[in-house]
């Protein structure tokens, strides 16, 4: 029997035959099977076989959500001997999953992919973990970045378990990429830092957040990181931290006041779901508790507000700011601690 897993709103669990009905609510929705390869399911009775069987694998979990146990979708490891989809040595491994419509973009999967990270690479001594998914399977490719998987190659002309052919695309992490992602160093910033923290500012707004701002906008934005006194004055008032890469470089920067302010996050653009923003993240919420606030608040982009989302603040009010010349929408956000 596999063990139970446990993350911060997750239980991962063996499937049991009870949980056959929950099964079937999700894995009946046309928009889950058919893209990964696989049939809706069309009964209870199919959904329990499922259970018995395919269900039954070693390293085969129900994903279940802790504040209503209820199994909301399916994580597994598969390994070289048995059913894969990726070409694997002896000491690799894949991940497979999904999740039921109603809880996508949530970063519950991500959270779940990550814990399984772990078992494989520290738990079951794996070198290197894949995953696979069909073109047009966008949100599983999301998945996988925002847990640090990098192409690998692509497959045409594989038949899928649905019998059609299909364009496969692989990625893939090693052990050693998985623990240098980890153990980034996080240290404070200081004045000496602020060359890097405008150049890190002006290339990820430019290029980042040219998808939900206008090119004007997004260069008006760009240009209020040109003043150096202006960044000496934010690392008066705000303790700032970053993820330092194996060159030495600034990858990400966020800060936080005594008051609970969450002035920055900038990750850069080369380093974009790759988890290291979840990294400082977990940091600056622990400054705010060290601090004694009740409450974390933050000014957030439209790029960025479902990344604040899913780790629980929630919008206050919508509204305009002024960024150098312009005023540009974004969200104040809260997060109650």
């Amino acid at each position: 029997m596999i063990k139970e897993i446990v993350t911060d709103r997750l239980i991962l669990r063996p499937w049991q035959e009870n949980d056959a009905k929950s099964l079937y609510k999700y894995a009946k929705d046309p928009a889950i099977g058919p893209i990964a390869g696989w049939p809706p399911h069309t009964s209870v009775e199919d959904s329990l076989n499922i259970i018995r069987t395919v269900f039954a694998a070693p390293e085969t979990y129900a994903v279940v959500l802790k504040k209503t146990n209820e199994a909301i979708g399916s994580i597994g490891i598969m390994f070289g001997n048995g059913l894969h989809s990726a070409e694997m040595q002896v000491d690799e491994a894949e991940i497979g999953y999904w999740i039921g419509r109603p809880y996508w973009g949530q970063g519950l999967i991500p959270e779940a992919v990550r814990r399984l990270l772990r078992q494989c690479f520290e738990d079951l001594g794996f070198t290197t973990v894949w995953c696979g998914y069909y073109d047009g399977n966008v949100k599983s490719r999301r998945v996988m970045e925002k847990c640090g998987f990098r192409f690998h190659h692509t497959e045409e002309d594989r038949i899928s378990p649905l019998g059609d052919v299909r364009t496969e695309h692989f990625m893939r992490m090693s052990k050693d990429e998985w623990r240098s992602m980890r153990q980034l160093p996080i240290r404070p910033l200081t004045r000496l830092d602020i060359p890097e923290i405008q150049a890190l500012f002006h290339a990820t707004v430019l290029t980042i957040n040219s998808k939900d701002y206008t090119q004007e906008e997004v260069e008006d934005w760009a240009s209020c990181g040109n003043c150096i006194e202006h960044w000496k004055d934010l690392l008066v008032k705000n303790d700032y931290i970053g993820a330092i890469d194996r060159q030495g470089k600034i990858v990400d920067f966020s800060s936080m006041n005594a008051e609970g302010y969450l002035h920055s996050m900038f990750v850069h653009k080369d380093w974009q779901r790759r988890g290291v923003a979840t990294l400082l993240f977990s940091e600056v919420e622990k400054m705010a508790h060290k601090y004694g606030a009740h409450k974390i608040s933050v000014e957030v982009s439209i790029t960025a507000r479902p990344f604040f989302e899913k780790y629980g603040y929630s919008v206050v009010k919508k509204q305009k700011a002024k960024a150098n010349r312009l005023y540009l929408t974004n969200y104040v956000m809260e997060k109650t601690l």
